[in-house]
């Protein structure tokens, strides 16, 4: 019977803790308003320098303007698709040979690789 009259009490006091510390966490806060769980997610800008905030870590990742990039396409190949994530560009080109996917750096302009997408023989 001790040993749960020892536990209820440090129990209690982890529970004071606790609640201590978040009131603590909000007080802190200029605005009162909940903090997010990271930092803020946004896609890169292409033509922008990446610029700290005053206010704490960058924001947003801005890639700096990379120029013309080229691409040698196939005799009779044509771009279908493009998308982008980060600071890299994927180009999916269709042609007479097939698909593949090209994977461009936005940062200096580089052919990073390419995906030859083919049918299994």
């Amino acid at each position: 019977m001790r040993v749960i009259k020892i536990l209820v009490a440090f129990m209690g006091v982890l529970i004071v803790a606790g609640v201590a510390l978040v009131v603590y966490g909000l007080s802190r806060q200029e605005d009162g308003s909940v903090a997010s769980d990271g930092p803020e997610l946004s896609a890169p800008i292409a033509g922008q320098f990446e610029t700290p905030t005053d206010t704490g870590p960058r924001s947003a990742t801005q890639i700096a303007p990379f120029g013309t990039i080229n691409v040698d396409l196939a005799p009779g190949e044509t771009l279908v698709d493009f998308s982008r994530q980060g600071t890299e560009a994927t180009l999916r080109l269709e042609g007479r040979q097939g698909s593949r996917l090209v994977i461009v750096s936005l940062r200096d302009g580089a052919i990073l690789g390419q995906i030859l997408l083919v049918e299994p023989q």
